[in-house]
């Protein structure tokens, strides 16, 4: 009977052993699987989990006419700067020069000079739009003077001034005064001017070398595509000047979109505009006078006259 005790014990004893072995291995799975659970990397689980509250809202569909949205930057808002140079003709080794120079250029061609017509066949070669600069009586003059439009010239004899003039340089898409503060103010003289003007199928530029001017606005009135210098670039041939007088330039650019500037065939004017080229501004697109005129649209400044 004894010996029958022990062994009921001894059985006891193994099936708690045992009971306490299972309860420890289950308590070990459980934890392991929780553990691994909480393991889990943020990028396994981004496809199942739900948006944050701080991720922008849906927008509405885009209507379908609009063009997919590109990877591409936006362009940048370009404002137009249309640079005459002016007194061109003067000197052939400064015309070749200014040909050197990398920004778009129009030049404005004196009539008659040493190199006047040596400076268009240049121009010609390189794609430069050429215009006349058309000499006129300024204030300064005494009455009379010969080889420009003066207040003493009758309507006609302006015509044929001009007529000529233009004759003498065959190609130029129009012309824009030289001096002429006191006859560019004289209604008179501008009308006689700008019937030429625009019976040779040309455009006018007022240089704008007076307050008093009724260059433009006659050609307007007269249906004469025109545009009207706003900047004298080296009116100071100081550096710092000629770049003061350009961000006033780019300043009225960026104010109306364009802007029409002039600068002369000068040695300290010719190193400003090489190292222009180098370092041009960002929302600047320089163009031609004749891009200009085309790609403007009714009266106003840089526009082109119904």
């Amino acid at each position: 009977m004894a010996r029958a005790g022990r062994g009921s014990k001894k059985t006891t004893s193994v099936l708690w052993g045992l009971a306490v072995l299972s309860f420890v291995i289950g308590a070990t799975l459980i934890g392991a699987a929780r553990l691994r659970e909480n393991d889990f990397p943020p990028e396994a689980v981004k496809g199942v989990v739900s948006v944050p509250d701080s991720a922008p809202p849906k927008t509405s569909p885009e209507p379908t006419s609009q063009k997919p949205a590109s990877s591409d930057p936006m362009p940048e808002k370009w404002v137009r700067v249309a640079l005459i140079i002016d007194d061109v003709g003067f000197s052939l080794s400064a015309a070749r020069q200014l040909a050197e120079v990398k920004i778009p250029v129009t030049w404005s061609i004196i009539p008659y000079q040493a190199y006047s017509l040596a400076s268009l066949k240049l121009a010609k070669e390189k794609g430069i739009p050429a215009m006349l600069h058309l000499p006129m009586e300024a204030e300064v003059d005494r009455p009379g003077l010969k080889f420009q439009v003066n207040l003493e010239m009758e309507p006609e004899t302006v015509r044929t001034f001009v007529r000529q003039a233009v004759k003498s340089l065959p190609g130029v898409i129009g012309l824009n005064n030289h001096r002429g503060s006191r006859a560019t103010s004289t209604p008179k003289v501008m009308e006689a001017v700008l019937a030429e003007t625009k019976a040779q199928g040309l455009l006018f530029v007022d240089s704008w070398t007076s307050g008093k001017s009724v260059g433009y606005a006659t050609a307007i009135r007269m249906g004469v595509p025109a545009l009207k210098n706003e900047v004298f670039l080296d009116h100071d041939l100081d550096p710092a000047a000629m770049k003061k007088a350009l961000e006033r330039a780019y300043s009225i650019a960026r104010r109306k979109g364009s802007v029409v500037v002039i600068g002369h065939i000068r040695p300290e004017t010719l190193r400003f505009l090489k190292a222009l080229s180098e370092m041009p501004a960002k929302d600047v697109k320089w163009v031609t006078v004749p891009e200009i005129i085309r790609q403007s649209s009714g009266p106003g400044q840089g526009g082109v006259s119904p």
